[in-house]
């Protein structure tokens, strides 16, 4: 792989971190239908009794969530303060209402996580505050990304990225995958392969798709509010 491929990589991945640290229907890749949702999806109508929960869940009021998620107790679901995140509105699972999406300021990586209010309960469907190596983040359509970015090898150093859909229960159905495996040889060159849903394809063909599902459905820095304003 030659300097320019390396820089290349380097540019694509550095625009999606930087995104996202401020803060799609996808495309349909070959074998993976994705379910169409209801317009608009950002940003999502919320009533007021939902925002009235969302509210009570940023200041910390005792008893403000219902359902922790899979695998965690009530009290083990904790925020930091309001002053420390920045949310969006989206609707995830495609029922016209829209989810809280909470992350920390500029380090999403350190905190973020999803709750969705209905029929009079307030659910957490995803909370990471330990895992700074992977983080969840939204696009504009409604549509969640998975990254983790990490060694799976002493020689290998992969970019993972799971692309899925929340559905009316919490669960996820995941929609398309794609990976970056970097290489290093015992001489230091480097290597890089793409896939796409598991099958390798060639870097243009996965830069165009990367931007397709993920570049081009990014939320702005801009479009993350601060927590705060939520409270006023």
């Amino acid at each position: 792989m030659n300097r320019t491929s390396v820089m290349g990589l380097a540019c694509l991945l550095a625009a999606v971190l930087t995104a996202c640290a401020g803060g799609v229907e996808p495309p349909a890749l070959s074998g993976s239908p994705v379910p169409a949702s209801p317009e608009p999806l950002y940003p999502a109508p919320v009533s007021t009794e939902t925002l009235e929960a969302y509210r009570a869940l940023l200041e910390g009021e005792p008893g403000a969530l219902n359902r922790p998620p899979e695998g965690l107790e009530l009290y083990q679901v904790t925020l930091p303060p309001a002053k420390e995140l920045e949310y969006v509105l989206l609707d995830l699972d495609g029922d016209g209402g829209a989810e809280l999406v909470v992350q920390r300021v500029g380090q999403p990586a350190l905190f973020n996580a999803v709750f969705h209010y209905g029929d009079g309960e307030l659910s957490c469907w995803q909370y990471d505050i330990m895992e700074t190596s992977c983080r969840d983040y939204p696009l504009r359509d409604g549509t969640m990304v998975r990254q983790y970015d990490t060694g799976t090898g002493p020689t290998r150093y992969s970019h993972l990225y799971s692309l899925f859909r929340y559905l009316s229960d919490g669960e996820t159905e995941e929609t398309a995958n794609l990976t970056i495996h970097e290489d290093t040889s015992d001489g230091g060159v480097e290597t890089l392969t793409y896939l796409l849903d598991n099958e390798e394809v060639d870097q243009d063909t996965f830069e165009v798709r990367f931007e397709e599902l993920v570049e081009s459905q990014l939320l702005s820095p801009e479009e993350w509010i601060p927590a705060e304003e939520l409270l006023d």
